[in-house]
């Protein structure tokens, strides 16, 4: 028997910030993980580069629409749809979109 669970992000709470606005999907109170798992989506909406987040654990981001920039570090990585970015523990980040559409990425976030 398995444990399988669902959500839409249409279903989802969407956070807002300056820069962006996001909704985690997997690893919530609805989908419960172990370890700090977690998956969501984020629409990096602004024309320059927010206040960066720092955290903890690693994250990989994946990008399904628009076109921008990803500041991972001292590094800034072009965004397309189809690029993956792997962004290590620690490590100061932020995006932005570059065109006229936000850029719509999906991320996951471990432990280390």
């Amino acid at each position: 028997m398995t444990n399988a669970a669902w959500t839409r992000v249409d279903d989802a709470d969407v956070s807002h910030y300056d820069d962006r606005r996001s909704a985690d999907l997997v690893g919530t109170d609805a989908i419960p993980t172990t370890s700090g798992f977690n998956v969501g989506v984020a629409w990096y909406t602004a024309e320059e580069f927010g206040t960066p987040q720092v955290h903890e654990d690693q994250e990989a981001v994946f990008v399904i629409s628009g076109v921008g920039e990803l500041r991972v570090g001292d590094d800034v990585v072009s965004l397309r749809p189809g690029t993956a970015v792997y962004v290590p523990p620690g490590t100061a980040h932020g995006g932005r979109r570059t065109s006229d559409e936000p850029v719509m990425v999906v991320y996951s976030h471990g432990a280390v």
